[in-house]
């Protein structure tokens, strides 16, 4: 049987591509759209048509966005390649902001994480959550109040136990728990 394609030769189309290159044919089709990889047109029937350097390519853009880079950054990166530069100096600084920001995020998630492991401590010390005034959850609505009341509480066991509270002769300073409330 003949070819009737009149692909060029060593043409690739969007699934031979997206198989080559161990992506789906979307993620082709994407980079071509964002003008990543740059496809051809077959003459006869408007077909893109990838060459096998376009293989190559996405396996760059895989591992690129694989450092954390954005398509704008890779896209930055190939336009810069294309027109002969090496853009290793602007690679790594792109790479170190794309680290700092990572930290970044990480400390944020860890703060995010402390937050809810004090909130699902706190709810095993609260009483059973009825709503009052409208409430909508009072596990959540009530939370800031029970953190601070555990505060406090935490603050005058601290104190008993280093001896802090004591003035002049034996004397005890007590915080009423209003005032310690407003402080907290």
């Amino acid at each position: 049987m003949l070819n009737q394609s009149t692909k060029p030769l060593g043409s690739l189309h969007v699934g031979e591509l997206a198989r080559k290159a161990n992506v789906t044919p979307a993620a082709v089709r994407y980079y071509a759209r964002t003008g990543l990889i740059h496809p051809g047109r077959e003459p006869d029937n408007g077909y893109r048509c990838f060459s096998g350097g376009d293989v190559r390519r996405i396996a760059f853009i895989r591992r690129a966005q694989a450092l954390g880079l954005t398509i704008g950054d890779i896209k930055a990166i190939l336009d810069a390649a294309d027109q002969g530069e090496v853009p290793c100096d602007e690679v790594k600084t792109m790479v170190e902001r794309r680290l700092t920001r990572v930290r970044d995020h990480i400390a944020e998630l860890e703060a995010k994480e402390a937050r809810i492991r004090r909130a699902i401590s706190a709810w095993e010390t609260m009483d059973e959550p009825t709503p009052v005034d409208g409430e909508l959850c009072p596990l959540i609505e009530r939370l800031d109040r029970h953190n601070g009341e555990a505060r406090i509480q935490a603050r005058r066991q601290q104190s008993t136990a280093n001896g802090a509270g004591h003035r002049g002769a034996g004397h005890r300073v007590r915080i009423s728990d209003n005032a310690a409330g407003a402080s907290a």
